[in-house]
């Protein structure tokens, strides 16, 4: 038989204490403290208890009800973007402008082009939304052009078909971080109506020892897809994982986890490029350190006539169009349509249009 005495002044526990009590590893009583009654009794934190939801449950029942937030974790076999292919013009000019920051922030962009028949993306603009980065985050900010954006790229045929994350060189093995892994289910999530088969993809770009570039293309699986819609990931302190949101459980290799290695969500997406015959990348992005003015346009369009420079090569320049679109100084409704049609059938610009843009660039 043995006696224990217990100091309730330091324990906390008595008679009608509602505190949980666990017993330590050294034998000690303790209250266990929780946020609310609900976490104390739920079913699991953050939900009601069982007997809230229904009066009797069965084992299956339980069961069943159970296993909805139990993720075993697999990789799956292949990505369903079975290719990427990246303007090499607009890639090298995303490149020259990290080099400005010899790449110590990461940068955001939106990838426009198509989707191939062999279910492979052909990218031939980046847009780069307005962000706060650093080494290792961002944040995408509220973006007023991004109606124009996607207008814009309707006219000329094409949409979003991927994102881009550059970001500072990073130690082997380490492929996205919690956050990206997350931001990319969100994106491939938007992109296909929900948790279904797409071709958007991801890709992530660094710099290598040659002070060149190197990009690396994924996608992330269903079940990625699935736990991010259902808000079961979350920023873990470990950079190359996603943490687990406490009502979930997330089985890996047979073992409960608190986080998941982002490598378990990716497929890797094969990379080649090309050279635009139908877009050129010259004119200065927005939303960067340096705003755009008249003076970029008549910079650009004065080189008509210069190495065989027609108006129509010179317009055809997604962030020229987009200048032009979002200022305010050719109409969405009128002008627009007109000048992208223009560029898919390559047909001169009319006069009226070059008119007005050479009167917009302060060209006489």
């Amino acid at each position: 038989m043995l006696y224990a005495m217990v100091d309730e002044t330091k324990s906390g526990i008595h008679e009608k204490s509602t505190s949980a009590r666990m017993i330590t590893k050294d034998g000690n009583i303790v209250a266990q403290e929780h946020d609310s009654m609900a976490e104390r009794k739920g079913f699991r934190p953050g939900m009601m208890p069982l007997r809230d939801m229904k009066m009797q449950w069965t084992l299956n029942e339980f069961m069943a009800l159970d296993s909805q937030f139990e993720y075993k974790i697999s990789k799956q076999p292949q990505a369903f973007c079975t290719g990427v292919t990246l303007e090499s013009q607009t890639m090298q000019e995303f490149h020259n402008y990290m080099l400005n920051f010899d790449y110590q922030c990461m940068r955001i962009g939106y990838l426009y082009g198509t989707y191939q028949e062999d279910n492979s993306v052909k990218v031939d603009f980046i847009y780069e939304p307005p962000q706060n980065t650093t080494d290792t985050a961002f944040e995408l900010l509220e973006d007023p052009r991004i109606d124009a954006v996607e207008a814009l790229c309707g006219m000329l045929g094409r949409r979003r078909v991927g994102w881009l994350v550059a970001h500072p060189t990073r130690e082997a093995g380490f492929f996205l971080s919690g956050a990206e892994a997350i931001e990319a289910a969100e994106q491939q999530l938007l992109a296909a109506g929900g948790i279904t088969e797409s071709p958007f993809v991801t890709v992530k770009c660094t710099i290598n020892t040659k002070s060149e570039y190197e990009a690396d293309a994924y996608q992330v699986s269903k079940q990625c897809m699935d736990m991010a819609a259902e808000r079961v990931l979350t920023l873990s302190p470990n950079l190359g994982a996603c943490g687990v949101n406490p009502t979930f459980t997330a089985v890996v290799e047979g073992r409960s986890s608190k986080e998941i290695d982002t490598s378990l969500f990716l497929n890797n997406v094969a990379i080649k490029s090309f050279d635009s015959d139908v877009f050129i990348s010259q004119f200065p992005r927005c939303n960067r350190t340096m705003a755009q003015s008249s003076e970029d346009l008549k910079r650009q369009v004065s080189k008509v006539g210069q190495k065989g420079w027609t108006l129509l090569d010179l317009v055809s320049d997604f962030h020229l169009l987009l200048y032009l679109a979002s200022s305010g100084m050719m109409s969405m409704e009128d002008d627009m349509p007109h000048l992208c049609r223009n560029i898919l059938d390559h047909t001169p610009v009319s006069e009226g249009h070059a008119l007005l843009i050479r009167s917009l660039a302060g060209i006489d």
